[in-house]
């Protein structure tokens, strides 16, 4: 197809064909169905969409669009094309990637461990010296792929500015997200001040009691095995989660054998990636749940976070139009429901009531869910700085893993290795849109909880108000939840209310 032969309505149908074949490609290898990634192959497929030409008319259709509705949709087809667009430049270094990690493997004490299996044993392996040899195995992994990780970034960076004159990477993400990253963090180091003293203190007495070992001196990599608490596990059984799911889901009036929609993929298999996830390849008709179940509080925490997206996107109302269910600028909405859903394992009465857990122990596992929940939140806070710190000078590699170190340490007060610097940060500021999410969620639960009870989750109208939101699909914007139940965004107060009551409540 030529250049001057698209119209917009090819434009927003090729973004739906090419976002399925990219979805089913990604999800296709992550799950172990097939031996590589090749979403560049699929990218090659729609050149006549993922170009500069095209990306210019898409954002002319924007500028000239009249009616409010259709240029919002417009906008976010221009942003989702010229993300593509960069993609084309780096799809070969990200398949490497992702396929170069399912094949490797790490050598531990004369035992081969497949590299994705890694993360799964650090949190149930109870020697200390072998978790940090786990540790320095997987960063030889890690640092063989940072040079392509690099590579991804500078390629961003120059056609970002030399071809669509976007020098800043941070103004650019501002400018399509719609987002004050300054304001932002802002509010989020007051976060971090008002929290300090509760988390040093509760994770401090938890370090010690788990690994005998003061906070300030552990890895990062203790964390899965400190925060694993394997206590609870036969009341988190990975045979019992597929009934909490589903009664849980009734309690709302939702019923899962009636969203076919909704494909579950529990199966286990060698190469499938560990990290539960949720893809919606054509919302609401096609959405897949995937986990690698294996039981555990934590394991029950990711599979609902992940089911949150599932419901969010399997009830999109199929009416609207493509661009609105399907396409958005940041994946800060969606991660409010998956969030909301996720929060369920710190709620005592759905502990009680779903998973069935004696009394006693209700308050042990809603403090250490919730200071496992703080340390993340802190965590993704210090990503958020060292981040923007970054951009402002990525290609000064010795010093960018220095500020890596030091910000997570300072936040968490655990050991960061400085080659996880590429590694663990995610493209478009998503660090920022989890922290969004964190925040609105907060709010929503708040909402449900003042107007239906801490039992909403039993409440058939509290599913009601849920879907009337789902429904929008990508519509909407994060911030504009918030104002819809009277809370100003970026306002991260009930955040943190939720975890001041850690220094009041056992053990």
């Amino acid at each position: 197809m030529t250049t001057e032969a698209i119209q917009t309505g090819d434009i927003i149908q090729g973004i739906r064909d090419s976002s399925y074949e990219l979805d089913t490609e990604s999800r296709l290898a992550r799950v172990g169905l097939k031996d590589g990634q090749n979403i560049a192959s699929v990218l090659e497929k729609y050149a006549w969409l993922y170009n500069q030409a095209t990306v210019h008319r898409a954002r002319d259709a924007w500028e000239c669009e009249a009616n409010a509705a259709e240029k919002n949709r417009l906008r976010r087809a221009f942003y989702f094309l010229l993300d593509g667009y960069v993609g084309r430049k780096t799809a070969a270094l990200e398949d490497h990637i992702v396929t170069f990690e399912m094949d490797a493997s790490v050598e531990i004490d004369d035992e081969t461990i497949p590299y994705h299996k890694v993360r799964a044993l650090l949190s149930r392996e109870p020697d200390f010296e072998r978790r940090d040899r786990l540790r320095d195995a997987t960063l030889q992994v890690v640092e063989q792929a940072n040079p392509d990780r690099a590579e991804i970034v500078a390629r961003t960076l120059d056609t970002l500015s030399s071809e669509f004159g976007y020098y800043s990477y941070t103004d650019y993400q501002r400018e399509k997200k719609r987002v004050d990253y300054a304001l932002l963090l802002s509010r989020l180091e007051d976060f971090l001040t008002r929290t300090e003293g509760t988390y040093v203190r509760s994770m401090s007495t938890w370090a010690v009691a788990k690994t005998g070992h003061s906070l300030g001196a552990l890895g990062s990599n203790h964390f899965a095995y400190i925060s694993r608490v394997p206590e609870y596990d036969a009341h988190f059984s990975a045979e019992r989660l597929p009934d909490v799911y589903d009664r849980t889901l009734r309690g709302m009036g939702l019923d899962s054998s009636r969203q076919p929609n909704i494909h579950l993929d529990t199966g286990d298999r060698p190469k499938k990636n560990p990290r539960a996830c949720c893809y919606a390849p054509d919302p609401p008709g096609e959405v897949h749940l995937i986990i690698k179940p294996l039981g555990g509080l934590d394991d029950y925490s990711a599979f609902f976070h992940e089911a949150g997206h599932a419901q969010h996107y399997g009830n999109v109302d199929p009416t609207m139009p493509y661009l609105d269910r399907a396409v958005g600028t940041s994946y800060a909405l969606t991660e409010v429901y998956s969030f909301l859903m996720q929060f369920l394992t710190i709620n005592p009465s759905w502990l009680r009531d779903i998973v069935g857990l004696p009394e006693e122990i209700v308050e042990e596992v809603v403090f250490y869910a919730k200071l496992s929940e703080l340390f993340l939140v802190r965590r993704y806070v210090a990503k958020l700085r060292y981040e923007l710190a970054f951009f402002e000078r990525p290609t000064d590699h010795e010093r960018n893993r220095a500020v890596y170190a030091a910000e997570l340490e300072d936040a968490t007060r655990f050991v960061y290795s400085p080659g996880n610097y590429l590694n663990d940060m995610d493209s478009g500021y998503y660090s920022a849109d989890y922290l969004r999410a964190w925040i609105t969620e907060a709010m929503v639960r708040h909402h449900l909880e003042t107007t239906y009870g801490e039992s909403w989750y039993r409440v058939p109208e509290a599913g009601e108000f849920l879907r009337g939101l789902w429904a929008s699909g990508e519509s909407r914007e994060n911030e504009e939840i918030a104002r819809m139940i009277g809370r100003e965004p970026f306002d991260p107060s009930c955040l943190a209310d939720q975890f001041l009551t850690l220094g009041h409540s056992r053990p």
